[in-house]
């Protein structure tokens, strides 16, 4: 089913604009409700605090209903590797399986808990790209504690199947990483413990703010190292004795004061995303990214697709020019009003729901005339 007009108006980035995988344009309501929290700092500090507290909650309970899971097992994280960080000093002990492709962003996390002697931290080969459950369940043992991945790989697009790992993953706690597909792609909290994303990406509500969801099992086997005030029971109540016991649901993973201004971003992008069906968004992403695809193929490119089905796809393609150096097109595509990455000799095109139709060919044309 289309997407109805109402909900792509309230997008307005330039037609070129097809960067999602880096940072996504901000959806109209985002800056709207960024500049509302921005004026309401600038006067009234009585109103200040009860509207920061309300939009906090309403942002919790939005996210919620985004990956499917109550309330109490969501948290706000001020990014993603703020989320990882948490999870991994919150492991008590064990080993925890990363692919060796993954963004820096979810292997850090696992490496600097090992170097504290957390964890111990065991990594592996992706070949061709298709992370699949086959390589993880070669990849695992009795002693691994977590699996740590992400939903869709920065560099190909692919698009794991986190149901199939979960069946080989055995007791290992499922970490994923779904900054590059939350907001774009369904998404389960179904056999996943844990799940992060930042807000700045295919979310559109800019930097600052994203989303940690924890299941119950997560819940009870991950320790609050890393908790802050805010994490813990009666935070105001400064006058008893400290610490405080940290909180039972996923806000005890809270270390403190995030950005009042990206938490109201991330609660006017979620109301939008809610308006209508992921289905619906999912079908048009992956429409705009198959035409981004058929053009660079037409022009001759090299694409990165290890994909075999649509459910591997995503909103990110990748492609080497067939010509000329990755540099140069993207150079000229840049010029042109294009917004897009280039990067170890790849460009790596990125549409959203709300990109024009009419953007992949625009982009096809331009690397046929720099293919000639």
């Amino acid at each position: 089913m289309a997407l109805p007009q109402s909900f792509l108006d309230r997008f307005d980035e330039p037609f070129g604009f097809m960067d999602f995988a880096s940072i996504g344009a901000m959806s109209i309501p985002a800056r709207a409700g960024l500049a509302e929290m921005a004026d309401a700092m600038s006067g009234s500090r009585g109103k200040l605090v009860p509207m920061v507290m309300d939009r906090v909650e309403t942002t919790r309970g939005l996210g919620a209903r985004v990956v499917g899971v109550p309330t109490e097992q969501v948290t706000l994280v001020p990014s993603t590797s703020a989320g990882l960080f948490a999870v991994a000093f919150g492991l008590a002990g064990g080993t925890v399986v990363v692919p060796e492709t993954e963004f820096p962003a979810n292997l850090y996390p696992w490496v600097r808990a090992a170097e504290a002697g957390r964890i111990d931290l065991r990594t592996f080969p992706v070949p061709g790209g298709r992370l699949t459950a086959d390589l993880v369940a070669q990849a695992v043992d009795s002693g691994t504690t977590a699996v740590a991945l992400s939903h869709v790989d920065y560099r190909t697009g692919y698009r794991c199947d986190l149901p199939a790992i979960r069946e080989v993953a055995g007791p290992a706690l499922l970490v994923v990483d779904a900054v590059q597909g939350l907001g774009a792609l369904r998404f389960s909290m179904e056999g996943v413990d844990v799940m992060v994303a930042g807000g700045h990406k295919w979310l559109r509500a800019g930097g600052g703010a994203g989303l940690l969801a924890v299941s119950e099992r997560a819940l009870e086997r991950l320790r609050p190292a890393l908790t802050g005030w805010l994490g813990v029971v009666d935070p105001f109540d400064t006058a008893a004795p400290l610490p405080h016991p940290p909180l039972e649901g996923a806000d005890r993973f809270v270390m403190g004061s995030g950005s009042f201004t990206a938490v109201a971003a991330l609660c006017e992008s979620l109301r939008t995303l809610l308006t209508v069906s992921m289905e619906d968004v999912e079908a048009a992403v992956l429409a705009r990214s198959r035409a981004v695809e058929d053009e660079a193929r037409r022009s001759g490119a090299r694409v990165m697709s290890p994909w075999r089905k649509d459910d591997e796809r995503s909103g990110i393609v990748s492609f080497s020019p067939a010509r000329e150096s990755s540099e140069d097109a993207y150079g000229r595509l840049v010029e042109e009003g294009f917004s897009l990455t280039e990067r170890n000799g790849m460009l790596r095109v990125a549409p959203h729901a709300s990109t024009h139709p009419d953007a992949p060919a625009a982009v096809g044309e331009i690397l046929a005339m720099t293919s000639c």
